[in-house]
């Protein structure tokens, strides 16, 4: 499985929670999957393109929330679990 990680580029923040999403993806979820990350800034209009929504499972952290049924984990499903 290819998990795409979307987080804050260029914050420290940003790159503890993608960290801390992939140890816990990894150890309670997928243990045998890969990990991209793929930093966002802000920026005025559409903050995401969909099409780079390419992984099994995408996930997006410390950032803004997407709609998108490509986004099938992430902060919003992981406190869903606890």
């Amino acid at each position: 499985m290819r998990v795409r990680v979307f987080y804050h580029d260029k914050c420290f923040d940003g790159a503890c929670s993608a960290s801390l999403f992939t140890r816990f993806h990894r150890e309670c979820v997928a243990a045998g999957a890969s990990y991209e990350y793929h930093g966002l800034v802000h920026r005025a209009g559409a903050l995401f393109d969909e099409s780079e929504f390419t992984g099994d499972e995408n996930a997006i952290v410390d950032f803004k929330y997407s709609a998108s049924p490509r986004i099938t984990c992430g902060s919003t499903i992981i406190c869903r679990l606890f």
